[in-house]
């Protein structure tokens, strides 16, 4: 049971961060997403908007904030298999304090000495919950005096090898295969790099590069997207360039970037985005078409439309509008007039998993099928809203075939008045292909995944009214 004293404010954030206390934020931090459920990216937002005010680096706080909710579910099995105990019946402020010492003893990089790591997590449990010091001070030294072949992930199952509970990593594993699952599983340990879009038309990529270099921060081009750099080092401070605040670029993952390549806008396009916030897609597509269209972003959340009017104004594209909308009714609005429906959907966020860990916590197989519901829904709203030779785009952040091409299919079984578009000769030429991929160009859609293809996982279908 969450403890609501044990709430991170922003006086906390302030103390802890010009104070330096890096362990005692980050446990924080962790109470704030474990406990209370927040986001971790908005909770380490948080911290980075102080942080900064500061001048301070909370790069050692993030690794170790996204470390252990990454590693969570393997060393929730690795302190059952020793001590015999589940941690999920210890108060929040002890099983916090131990996951967070585990983490620094199993998985990361420093040489902090274990009594170093076992006394510091005592010291933070004193404060918050002084009468459980005791048991957490005897489970560490249980654990840390423990063989290391115990402590050693590659001895344990697949789940406890890839931190994904039962459930997540067997989407994975019906999916793609035992063998396609783990490789994911490993790659998605690995946090995400950050990626830029940025406008070619309005600067090069070198260009780019030698400017945000100037100002601290270390860029390269992309994977595959001509468009794309991927950054080195923490994110940090990205806001804050000139070259984000003049609108020359973006935070968008390459993947997501593809879905608008694939939409292929062009000038004079009608153009509907049925779940637009926070923008990323209805821009880049606007981008493309040389900002001579007429793109209608639609979302639920009025704050959340919020960003993509910002993003536009930054951007200073002028063809986008925005309206509050449920989309799982369009009734409202016009049907078949439109050139481009983009649906990129809620979903399970599978393929996000290596830049949003919480996702590994909070997803259940009953939320995904709550939220399939809702998929079916709008892709059934949005439908009626294109015209005869338009385009539909279906995608998602998952990597569940169920919610993807599944859905797809589905789709297109009980809506005749689609086919599937293919995707042959559409994707960058940097994009690996197989025989596999290959395939599924040939049906409409295309899987990016982070193994093999080093972007965030990612589904785009594409399918075209012909009646």
């Amino acid at each position: 049971m969450f403890d609501p004293k044990i709430h991170l404010t922003s006086d906390d954030l302030k103390r802890m961060v010009e104070n330096k206390c890096e362990r005692e934020l980050c446990f924080l931090l962790l109470c704030d997403v474990i406990g209370a459920g927040s986001y971790s990216n908005l909770s380490i937002k948080k911290a980075d908007r102080i942080a900064q005010k500061y001048n301070v680096s909370l790069n050692f706080v993030r690794a170790m904030f996204y470390g252990t909710l990454t590693y969570l579910y393997s060393i929730d099995q690795i302190f059952k298999r020793i001590t015999r105990k589940d941690i999920e019946e210890l108060d929040i402020v002890s099983s916090v304090a131990i996951r967070q010492a585990l983490w620094q003893e199993l998985f990361s990089d420093s040489d902090i000495p274990d009594y170093a790591v076992v006394s510091t997590a005592v010291d933070i449990v004193k404060k918050y919950n002084p009468k459980a010091c005791g048991l957490v001070n005897a489970l560490l030294r249980q654990i840390t005096s423990a063989d290391r072949s115990v402590k050693d992930i590659d001895q344990y199952n697949p789940n406890v090898k890839t931190s994904l509970k039962p459930e997540l990593f067997g989407i994975l594993k019906k999916s793609y295969g035992q063998e396609k699952a783990v490789s994911i599983g490993k790659a998605l340990l690995t946090p995400s790099l950050t990626t830029l879009r940025f406008d070619p038309a309005k600067i090069s990529a070198e260009d780019l590069i030698s400017e945000l270099s100037d100002e601290g921060i270390e860029a390269c081009p992309g994977h595959f997207m001509p468009c794309a750099l991927t950054i080195k080092g923490s994110p940090s401070g990205i806001e804050n360039t000139k070259a984000y605040k003049t609108g020359l670029i973006s935070v968008q993952n390459e993947a997501a970037q593809l879905a608008s390549v694939i939409a292929s806008p062009v000038k004079g396009d009608k153009i509907l985005d049925v779940c637009s916030a926070p923008g990323g897609k209805s821009c880049h597509m606007a981008e493309i078409a040389s900002d001579d269209c007429s793109i209608l972003a639609l979302d639920l959340n009025p704050s959340r439309l919020e960003l993509v009017r910002q993003n536009a104004e930054r951007l200073d594209l002028k063809s986008i509008e925005t309206e509050t909308a449920d989309s799982t009714d369009l009734s409202k609005f016009v049907d078949g007039v439109y050139d481009i429906v983009l649906c990129d959907l809620p979903c399970s966020g599978l393929g996000l998993i290596g830049r949003k860990p919480d996702i590994r916590l909070n997803m259940t197989y009953e939320k995904i099928l709550e939220i399939s519901k809702i998929q079916k829904k709008i892709l059934d709203e949005a439908s009626k809203k294109v015209k005869k030779g338009g385009v539909l785009i279906y995608c998602t952040c998952t990597l569940n075939s169920d919610e993807n091409e599944g859905r797809m299919k589905d789709f297109l079984a009980d809506h005749p008045e689609y086919k599937a578009s293919s995707l042959e000769g559409m994707l960058p030429s940097k994009v690996k292909l197989d025989k596999n991929r290959e395939i599924s160009l040939a049906q409409g859609y295309v899987t990016l995944f982070p193994d093999t293809d080093n972007v965030d996982g990612f589904f785009i279908s594409r399918m075209e009214r012909v009646l």
